[in-house]
This record gives structure tokens, sequence and C-alpha cells, in this order.
């Protein structure tokens, strides 16, 4: 769980084997106005439902999908499968320093936030609380468990 500056809680959760295999990955984030549902790929699956209500599906409301066109348009780029998201991600990056000289999509700091996160979960856990950032630990918290 990530409290956020804003008061939003973000909340993380896996399980091991869960999906059979099948790549059960998402991001769901819940707003005022209805849930949006994203799942992994270079062309990822982004579907909204709008019903804000804390039982969603009451109110009969469909999941509508959402591209980059618009929510419930046909999505006009061409989906090149996981893979295409690596080839994405070194076209920016070449982009970002040969020709626009600005920092990629995901920059340096970024990634530091992003393993700054994954390690305030074992950091929490060594310490048995919550845990602010940046990490007043700068041992990897799991060589200290």
């Amino acid at each position: 769980m990530y409290g956020l500056e804003s008061g939003a809680t973000a909340y993380f959760a896996s399980h091991r084997g869960m999906g059979g295999g099948q790549g059960r990955f998402g991001v769901q984030i819940f707003g005022s106005q209805g849930i949006v549902e994203i799942l992994t790929g270079s062309l990822p699956s982004v579907q909204f439902l709008p019903d804000p209500a804390w039982s969603p599906g009451r109110s009969k409301a469909s999941w509508l999908p959402v591209t980059s066109a618009g929510i419930d348009q046909p999505e006009p780029l061409k989906d090149s499968g996981l893979d295409g998201g690596n080839v994405m991600a070194v076209k920016d990056l070449l982009a970002a320093i040969e020709v626009q000289d600005r920092d990629p999509e995901c920059s340096v700091y970024e990634g530091r936030m992003t393993v700054e996160m994954i390690s305030a979960v074992f950091e929490s856990h060594r310490t048995g609380g919550p845990v602010n950032f940046p990490l007043k630990t700068r041992e990897n918290p799991l060589s200290l468990l």
C-alpha cells in the first residue's frame, strides 16, 4: 500500500501462480467517474467502466474499450505484441538522445523511483511499519532481512 502526496492510496497485490500462467497482470484506477483497467503489452488493452459505485456492476454499465483514438473508438494503431514495447523503448531512447535532446519517456529518475518503490516493500516488512521516500536506509533491504 502506498500513501500518495495527494492523499490518495495506491495498492499493489501479487500472488504466485495466479491465473494459470496466463499473464494476469494489470492496473486498475478507481476514480470519481468509474474504473480504468490497463493490461500489459506494447499497445495494452485499456477498458473503462463508467460506474463510480463502491460495488460496480450493479448499474449494468458495460466496460468500454479505450484506444489512442478515445473511448469506444476503433484502435488506429497496430499492436506489435509484448516484444514491441522493447522496440518502442529503444526508439524513444534514441530519439531522446539523437533528435530531441530530452529525457526518454522512462528516464533514469523514473527508473530510480521504481527501484525505490520496490525496495520500500521489503524495507517496510523489515522495519515492521510504514517507510517514507526517499528511504533512509540506502542498503538493499533484502540483504538486511
